[in-house]
């Protein structure tokens, strides 16, 4: 990689160009370790803190991820292309409407303003939108800590609760359910004749989480603390899914005075989102500890955030 002395562009930013450019073009895939920030600054001739922003920035979007003590990794190469192709998308949708706007007789200067208005509606409508995620277990309606837009709210409701009154009566507060696909049929199910859209989504563990775990030594026993035997066993399901196979030791709502006993003896600690407290506590200095969560993946956010859209617009209509 070579950085351009005269452009006037900041070295940061020129370096998260190349990383993505690098990307794109699969010089570098998923999974491959870079350069240390040390190494990288003494062959580009920069300070360490301008590779130190740059990987941070690229960490931020989810491109590249860090493991203490081990190095700085390719989280998602694919990601980056796709959120290019997307953005290609979009800039087509602009000039289309754009053109259609001055056929019409408005300025540049108009659409802009008109965009810039509707865009400011939607977004004050959004904010208002709650939705309902549906779960078998406490662990990911815990973990539910998604983007999908600015002040639209997610409220967890354990599946269990559709039994009940109650929790039929907290989903007609809402304006949408969601769902992961693998309980889709049994929530409709429990929703029957619920006027709310829902949506089931693919729910996947961060890239980052697996490239830890597979990175663990094989020979050492791994420590997985959670809240309920279900999640336990989604975590299983999904680590053999990826072809990892690493020997669990799980312990569920564990007391301080067994994990004092059984952390020692092992190589790494897989915790549920709100485990991190109790595990700190009482695990060995040094130990590893990997948060496992679950996340849509990036379809399942764009139908989301689709939906979401689709939601207000007719909502904005009848308003209207």
């Amino acid at each position: 990689m070579e950085l351009d002395r005269r452009s006037g562009i900041p070295y940061y930013i020129q370096l998260k160009e190349q990383i993505r450019k690098n990307l794109i073009q699969g010089i570098w895939l998923t999974g491959t370790k870079l350069f240390t920030e040390r190494e990288l600054a003494e062959q580009l001739g920069v300070s360490r803190n301008t590779v130190s922003q740059a990987y941070k920035e690229l960490e931020s979007e989810g491109i590249l991820t860090s493991i203490q003590g081990r190095g700085t990794f390719v989280a998602d190469s694919i990601l980056i292309t796709q959120q290019e192709s997307r953005k290609e998308k979009i800039l087509r949708i602009i000039d289309v409407a754009m053109e259609d706007a001055v056929s019409l007789g408005f300025t540049i200067d108009d659409f802009v303003a008109f965009a810039h208005v509707r865009g400011m509606e939607k977004k004050a409508f959004l904010a208002k939108m709650k939705v309902a995620f549906i779960e078998c277990n406490p662990e990911q309606l815990a973990g539910a800590c998604w983007d999908i837009g600015p002040g639209v709210t997610i409220i967890p409701v354990l599946l269990s609760e559709l039994k009940e009154r109650q929790g039929q009566e907290r989903i007609k507060a809402m304006n949408m359910v969601v769902t992961g696909v693998n309980h889709l049929q049994e929530v409709k199910e429990a929703l029957a004749g619920c006027e709310r859209a829902i949506l089931g989504i693919s729910l996947q563990p961060k890239l980052d989480t697996m490239v830890r775990i597979a990175q663990l030594p094989v020979e050492r026993d791994v420590a997985l603390i959670c809240e309920s035997n279900l999640f336990a066993e989604k975590v299983r399901i999904a680590l053999n899914g990826a072809g990892l196979f690493p020997k669990l030791m799980i312990r569920v709502k564990p007391q301080e005075e067994e994990l004092q006993r059984l952390l020692p003896q092992c190589s790494a600690t897989i915790i549920a989102p709100r485990m991190r407290k109790i595990t700190e506590h009482c695990r060995p200095e040094q130990m590893e500890l990997i948060e496992f969560r679950f996340e849509p993946d990036v379809g399942s956010i764009n139908l989301l955030r689709s939906t979401l859209l689709e939601l207000k617009s007719k909502n904005f209509s009848g308003e209207n």
